[in-house]
């Protein structure tokens, strides 16, 4: 039987093993290199010749006896075998159940349970990373009890999972390190939660999910140093006299990556409340990031469709002022995170860090942020019902150059006639102080195309608010 692996392993120590045949020779260069990442502990590292491949199992059991008696931790050995190429590239594939359990008494509680993971893929030893893979899994479970150390009150999470499949490739970066590009999607999502404040529960499920994964600039020569130094390392003791060898390897690392990013759609979205039945038809969403780099960035944008809600929970007079679509992009750039965290590599106890200094924590604010201010774009955005459709969007920096956030944005509204007679049916004790609001706002406003309403916005650094040029809140 040849089982593929879960996790990739860098073999370039073993490139040299261009052979049609598994051998003893191999099988204990193979274990040399697993051994220089998973630590050389008896029994973690098992490799067997098989004919013309290597089977692989790799046991964490031993590794896990070092933890705190305190933490109790299982899970199943993990099993692959690896096929030399004989062109400095090998394949690996797996195929079997997977199992976890982690208990710290009066803290947490966590099973994860796969009932069948498959995977198969091209591991490029020069590369450390796999060109192609393919990861298909079924019965995907994770159950997790987590208990509030003050009060001791538990909360409970379950999630699930029918199906799943994850595809990727990855090359040569153009400017270093490793480019990929990856694919997923999965069926039966479903997550039950129940925590001491909502006092019941609340299931959460989607119909699928599918998206992409796209990095940068990745290094995973550093990914494995670190895992190598936590094997070698596995307590704090070991680690903070072994302090300076780990900052060496994330500096030599940096910038981990470049740029990564990923996108995700959920379709026939719901979630069961106490109250009914809340719908959704979609739910997009796309983040992404640089890594540690002088171009700092952050962006996070989602979309939701067809909201719906159970029956009778908005009376029939508002029942159309209700937003049945959303969208909102939100950006932070211009701040810098190399330098940072440059800082704290030169002078922060990793191991065992202690408060700042005001001092220090003003050094970190002005490394940060170099000039003062961070930038905060909302991108194209909405929010729309039967009656209305209210688009947005601005620029605005914020930081210690400008105590109060100075920017522009543009607000269009279309329908607010329609709104205004809808809260006319209302209840006067409901509606009446919005009408007076919603008159005023149109009275700020410009006109724009096809009968929309515009207000033009900017915020001053001494606290103005313009609307369409007048400026409503003082300030200059």
């Amino acid at each position: 039987m040849r089982y593929a692996a879960i996790i990739a392993i860098p073999l370039s120590l073993c490139a040299s093993l261009a052979t049609a045949e598994a051998t003893p020779e191999g099988a204990e260069a193979l274990t040399a290199t697993l051994q220089t990442y998973l630590g050389a502990t008896e029994g973690v590292v098992t490799v067997t010749p098989e004919d013309d491949y290597y089977d692989v199992t790799l046991d964490f059991a031993p590794l896990i006896a070092k933890a705190p008696p305190e933490v109790k931790t299982t899970i199943t050995p993990i099993e692959f075998s690896l096929t030399d190429n004989g062109d400095g590239t090998w394949e690996m594939e797996q195929d079997q159940a997977i199992d976890f359990t982690m208990s710290v008494p009066g803290t947490a509680d966590i099973v994860v349970k796969v009932a069948s993971l498959q995977s198969t893929g091209t591991f490029d030893a020069a590369l450390q990373s796999f060109t192609t893979s393919t990861t298909t899994a079924s019965d995907i479970s994770v159950t997790e009890k987590i208990t509030d150390a003050n009060t001791k009150i538990d909360s409970n999470i379950a999630y699930s999972v029918a199906s799943m499949k994850y595809d990727s490739t990855a090359e040569e970066g153009a400017d270093g390190g490793v480019d990929s590009k990856a694919t997923y999607e999965a069926t039966g999502l479903s997550e039950t939660m129940t925590i001491p404040e909502m006092g019941v529960p609340i299931k959460l499920t989607a119909a699928t999910q599918s998206g992409t994964a796209d990095i940068t600039g990745l290094r995973p020569d550093a990914m494995y140093k670190l895992l190598a130094f936590a094997v070698a390392n596995p307590d704090a003791a070991a680690a903070a006299a072994q302090q300076a060898t780990l900052k060496g390897i994330i500096k030599d690392g940096l910038p981990l990556f470049a740029h990564l990013g990923s996108t995700g759609t959920l379709s026939d979205v719901k979630v069961e409340t106490p109250v009914g039945l809340v719908g959704l038809t979609d739910l997009a969403f796309e983040i992404e990031m640089n890594g540690i780099v002088t171009d700092g960035l952050f962006r996070e944008a989602f979309t939701l469709n067809g909201l719906s809600l159970p029956a009778g929970l908005v009376p029939e007079w508002a029942a159309q002022l209700v937003p049945t679509a959303l969208s909102l992009d939100f950006k932070a750039s211009r701040f810098n995170l190399a330098a940072p965290v440059a800082i704290l590599l030169d002078t922060v106890d990793l191991v065992n860090p202690k408060p700042n200094t005001p001092e220090q924590d003003q050094a970190l604010l002005a490394a940060l942020l170099p000039d003062g201010a961070v930038d905060i774009t909302l991108a194209p955005g909405s929010v729309t019902s039967p009656l209305y459709t209210v688009t947005y969007e601005g620029l605005f920096s914020a930081g210690p150059a400008t105590p109060m956030p100075v920017g522009k944005a543009t607000v269009t509204a279309t329908g607010l006639t329609a709104v205004e007679q809808a809260l006319a049916a209302g209840p006067p004790e409901m509606t009446g102080q919005i009408i007076p609001v919603l008159k005023m706002a149109e009275g700020m406003a410009k006109p724009g195309e096809n009968g929309a309403l515009v207000w033009e916005l900017e915020s001053t650094a001494t606290g103005g608010m313009l609307v369409n040029g007048t400026n409503m809140m003082g300030g200059q």
